[in-house]
């Protein structure tokens, strides 16, 4: 029989742990902690698979909580619940927590939904991967799609010290030609190149390559824009321009050693599931992107 997956909701209002009791206790197995201490001290000792902070709590805000329930369980999916007025948390809770989604307050219930059914499945697959050994370090592609001096002089760096292959791409078809022939473990973007967007090439490679992990290096500081990226690009990383060295390799090494544990793993036991862009104009464009890197889909799925 297969065990429940259990959630744990941590919000410092008694009402909105009532309710979110209430409306998922049948689908999983509920646990709910006021205390943000406690919840972590909850994880040391109980097996979770999804974790749900509030993040405005006196003790301790959701995104320092994501961060030490990161280190505690690394297999827990976490999701961060923000007001508007605290979005660049949900930047933070992504670096130094490695967020699964946000979602903002009041959250609808039927997104709520939707999103713990995802992270469920997402978990179920994950359980017997738990008790695995740590991974090789693996060479890994890694794909630098800036032209930036420093950005390029830092990865550059990271490859040699790592043993990795570093692949350029100076336009975004010069890119999807190294995705349709190349094996990409890592991607490190800047949000434009050679005048383009990159985002929705970000958020097609969440779908078409879930493995992928993508690094996004930009001096564009849009908090909604940059968010939207952490649910329908599933981003690993954001780093801000000017680069500063410790954060930049601290990430870096981060998407290291997950894109070496999942090349270590099968196929079907380690993925993402990134939002659907909500925006028609953005569809269009992730579906067009989506039929060029043919023969990416084509390459992971023989």
């Amino acid at each position: 029989m297969t065990a429940p997956i259990r959630i744990l909701f941590v919000d410092d209002e008694e009402r909105i742990l009532r309710s979110l009791a209430m409306q998922f206790r049948r689908q999983y197995e509920v646990l709910t902690e006021s205390d943000p201490q406690r919840a972590l001290e909850r994880l040391k000792s109980e097996a979770v698979q999804i974790i749900v902070s509030d993040q405005r709590m006196p003790q301790m805000s959701g995104a320092e909580l994501l961060e030490q329930a990161s280190a505690i369980a690394p297999q827990t999916l976490r999701i961060l619940l923000t007001g508007y007025s605290d979005l660049d948390a949900a930047v933070d809770a992504l670096n130094n927590g490695g967020i699964f989604r946000y979602l903002t307050k009041p959250w609808d219930p039927q997104e709520m939904a939707f999103t713990l059914r995802q992270a469920a499945e997402i978990a179920a697959r994950q359980m017997p991967a738990e008790t695995r050994d740590e991974a090789p370090a693996l060479p890994l592609n890694v794909l630098l799609l800036d032209d930036d001096a420093q950005t390029l002089s830092s990865v550059a760096g990271f490859c040699d010290a790592g043993g990795h292959r570093l692949l350029r791409a100076r336009n975004l078809p010069e890119a999807l030609h190294q995705l349709n022939t190349e094996r990409v473990d890592l991607l490190i973007s800047d949000l434009r190149l050679a005048g383009e967007d990159t985002a929705p090439l970000l958020k097609t490679l969440a779908q078409a390559h879930p493995r992928l992990l993508s690094l996004v290096v930009t001096p564009f500081r849009d908090t909604q824009s940059l968010l939207r990226l952490i649910n329908e690009a599933q981003i690993f990383r954001y780093l801000p321009k000017p680069i500063r060295p410790g954060l930049f390799e601290k990430g870096l090494s981060a998407a290291a050693r997950q894109a070496q544990s999942w090349r270590a793993q099968p196929q079907a036991v380690v993925s993402r599931v990134a939002e659907v862009p909500r925006e028609e104009p953005e569809r269009h464009k992730v579906g067009n992107l989506l039929g060029m890197l043919g023969r990416l889909r084509e390459r992971l799925t023989a």
